[in-house]
């Protein structure tokens, strides 16, 4: 786990190369003769990611685990104990969810997910689920008790460990796609190192989309974020849904640019009152990245028709098949899901990006004169009814402001996530503050920048040393979204590539 406290979610940190990792074994399983995950030896097939080569992403060693079991399952499966999150109320069945954690025994359905427009399944949703006849077989109660023991992240990672196992050894075509959910909890919780094996092949040999719900994101921005980086730096795609439930998560879509955006089959038949902002701005992202439209829950004529007309044409419910085991073969889809595929930014400065693309041009200001610029044009963004994702990139030298460290808090309270680079970033560090120091001699430590995007509101003000009177600064001004979304893209490329960012290239 990383010093921050935040997760090593695809990139975890090892101390081991792959082939040195310790293989999870079923229950009676005899030792093979050699650990670690298969290594592909043939080129990828068509519609899956490339696997990777080379050594693992070197980081800190995994914290000493806090609280663990003793005592074996009645499996003889002894899981490696892991850091685990705050118990969260009361359950009658603590013996049985440690039981089950314990010994892995969890299974795992699938639904299907249909393109409509071909009538062909591209994917399939694993959802969980307790033993047979257990009290805790339903999804909810199953997780309800692992949250009320502190161990519903260890849980989640469980359940999706198991349906990359069955993806992996179920032969289907390689464009299919499997989507997983990722509760809350698992943000804050590692993976356990039993389950690096399988984890370690389905990012070479899956097709996945990460499955990020508002309430997550909601919850724990900084590291949903770093989810989805990581995400992108293993190949997998980024789904994103229940946005219609989480003003965090809608205002969250620009910053994150998920390859698919889910929508209800209830928001579309029986909420449309309240789906206007949640239609727009998924068909704004739809628009700017090329997301595909997903409409889940259909069970009837009325949603699939009105998810039709949006251009959902990938649905998933009742009405195309109920959750089950994989089925034995399917055709390649026609059209797989589309996955991101971003090239590397270019070298950036907020400034010269912000004048190339069309920003209004002042000059021969101080930085008196700069914040107060932007404390007055920022103050009607932060309250708007989506309040923006923002990103402050503070000088080297800049002295101490009053009415900007009074919009910073404004923002830190009614905004879901806030990027800041600049000195003494470990200071303003919380849960939902990304924050890191640029190095000695870096490009952007004489800038000074505020970027603020939601799907409906942008601002872009960034500001320099003039190079003809370096006491005195120029100033860019935009309102322009899509400048501020490209913006926002390479600050967090940005941060990947700062101390605590995350090793966006590194080999897995």
């Amino acid at each position: 786990m990383a010093g921050d406290g935040s997760t090593g979610w695809i990139l975890w940190h090892r101390d081991r190369e792959p082939s040195q990792q310790i293989p999870y074994r079923r229950p009676g399983e005899e030792p093979e003769g050699r650990a670690g995950a298969p290594t592909r030896t043939t080129p990828p097939a068509q519609g899956r990611p490339p696997a990777r080569t080379g050594p693992p992403a070197q980081g800190r060693p995994a914290p000493p685990p806090t609280g663990p079991r003793t005592a074996a399952p009645a499996t003889g499966h002894v899981a490696t104990p892991v850091a685990r999150e705050q118990s969260v109320g009361t359950t009658d069945h603590a013996e049985l969810i440690h039981q089950i954690v314990d010994s892995r025994a969890v299974e795992v359905e699938f639904q299907p997910v249909v393109d409509i427009e071909h009538d062909q399944v591209v994917g399939f949703e694993a959802l969980s689920r307790g033993p047979e006849g257990s009290p805790l077989r339903a999804p909810d109660a199953l997780f309800a008790a692992a949250r009320a023991v502190g161990r519903a992240g260890e849980l989640d990672w469980i359940c999706r460990a198991v349906a990359f196992r069955q993806m992996l050894d179920g032969g289907l075509p390689p464009a299919i796609s499997l989507f997983v959910n990722v509760a809350e909890d698992s943000l804050i919780t590692e993976c356990p190192e039993d389950l690096h094996p399988t984890i370690w092949e389905a990012t070479s040999d899956l097709r996945v989309f990460i499955d990020l719900s508002g309430e997550a994101m909601a919850r724990y921005p900084r590291q949903a974020l770093e989810t989805v980086r990581r995400a992108r730096a293993a190949g997998w795609g980024v789904a994103i849904g229940d946005i219609e439930f989480s003003a965090a998560g809608m205002a969250l879509l620009p910053l994150l640019e998920p390859d698919v955006v889910e929508l209800s089959q209830q928001l579309l038949t029986h909420g449309r009152s309240d789906a206007g902002p949640i239609l727009s701005a998924a068909l704004g992202e739809a628009e700017c990245t090329g997301a595909q439209l997903l409409v889940e829950g259909v069970e009837e004529e009325s949603g699939a028709r009105m998810g039709r007309i949006l251009g959902g044409i990938y649905q998933r419910g009742w009405r195309y098949g109920h959750p089950g085991p994989l089925p034995a073969g399917l055709p390649q889809p026609r059209a797989p899901i589309r996955m991101h595929q971003p090239a590397p930014g270019p070298d950036f400065t907020p400034f010269t990006t912000a004048v190339e693309g069309g920003a209004h041009l002042s000059s021969g200001l101080t930085w008196g004169d700069v914040n107060i610029l932007t404390v007055t044009l920022a103050r009607s963004i932060a309250r708007a009814p989506t309040p923006p994702v923002v990103v402050f990139v503070l000088p080297q030298d800049l002295p101490p402001d009053p009415d900007l460290t009074v919009l910073y808090r404004i923002m830190l309270a009614r905004c879901p996530l806030i990027l800041f680079i600049g000195p003494g970033a470990t200071r303003y560090n919380s849960w939902k503050v990304r924050a890191a120091e640029l190095p000695a001699g870096h490009r952007l430590r004489q800038e000074g920048c505020l970027i603020a995007l939601s799907p409906t509101d942008a601002l872009v003000v960034a500001a320099r040393p003039m190079e003809s009177d370096p006491d005195h600064l120029e100033i860019a001004i935009s309102e322009n979204s899509g400048l501020a979304r490209e913006l926002l893209r390479h600050t967090s490329e940005l941060f990947d590539t700062l101390q605590g960012g995350i090793r966006h290239a590194a080999p897995i």
